[in-house]
């Protein structure tokens, strides 16, 4: 099933427009995410609101130590290699398939930011994740079970971390919440 889930997205390629479209996603769409991620934690911490950064980025931190175990334990070849005839849209190594570091690195900054810093920027997060996903797909660099064990590692890691924080105190508690501000 996710060989055949494969060919169908990546036999998609060969419209010059959507190629080049979901070549940007694959490779450079998650910049923009990670930027969107600086800006607001940046934003936090003017405001001198500590915690929820530090929860995101020790999410994250757990995020990407989940993957590294995730791909120890599951090792799996890039399609191009298994199969040489699909159709590869951009040059990578012939190294570790699963999971994708780009949808982890995507779906967890997501997860994180609509878990303690934003609901509403997580979730358009969440949607260029899912397109990064895809795009890795269609330009035949990764399997959808890949994809999928990103987003399996993404959600552990930030859920283990929303746990952690429960117990966390807040030593560096910011501003009152504006709701609280005048009482």
């Amino acid at each position: 099933m996710n060989y055949h889930l494969f060919r169908t997205i990546n036999d998609w390629s060969g419209n010059s427009g959507l190629d080049d479209l979901m070549k940007f996603a694959a490779k450079d769409l998650l910049f923009l995410v990670f930027a969107g991620f600086a800006l607001l934690c940046g934003q936090r911490l003017r405001d001198k609101d500590y915690r929820p950064v530090a929860l995101a980025f020790g999410g994250l931190v757990l995020t990407f130590a989940f993957a590294q175990i995730a791909a120890k334990v599951h090792t799996e070849a890039r399609p191009f290699v298994t199969h040489p005839s699909a159709h590869t849209l951009i040059s990578h190594a012939k190294d570790q398939s699963f999971p994708s570091d780009h949808a982890t690195a995507a779906f967890g900054i997501a997860l994180a930011v609509a878990l303690f810093l934003s609901v509403r920027w997580g979730a358009l997060m969440f949607v260029l994740g899912l397109w990064i996903g895809v795009a890795r797909i269609y330009v035949g660099v990764h399997y959808p079970g890949d994809i999928a064990g990103a987003l399996l590692v993404a959600a552990l890691g930030v859920a283990v971390m929303a746990v952690i924080g429960r117990f966390l105190p807040d030593l560096a508690a910011g501003p009152a919440p504006k709701a609280m501000a005048g009482r």
